[in-house]
């Protein structure tokens, strides 16, 4: 499972693998950096893992500004 949020600065990443789920970010300037990981082993695992990292997502876009913060 993937999803992705676009800004002005750059894009969001999220994603799922075997070990739970992973917030990447992909900024325009080419910096590339893993901002969270939410390790996961059952299906309920997974769904707060998957809705702790759309949460830290919401956090580090600014809503004024449509980029990403500085809490990085």
């Amino acid at each position: 499972m993937k999803a992705h949020v676009s800004t002005a600065s750059g894009k969001a990443n999220i994603y799922q693998d075997e070990t739970g789920v992973h917030l990447r970010i992909f900024e325009t300037t080419g910096t590339v950096w893993e901002a969270g990981f939410f390790p996961a082993e059952s299906y309920q695992d997974f769904s707060k893992a998957w809705e702790s990292a759309l949460s830290l997502a919401r956090e580090i876009i600014n809503p004024a500004t449509a980029n990403f913060g500085t809490r990085h």
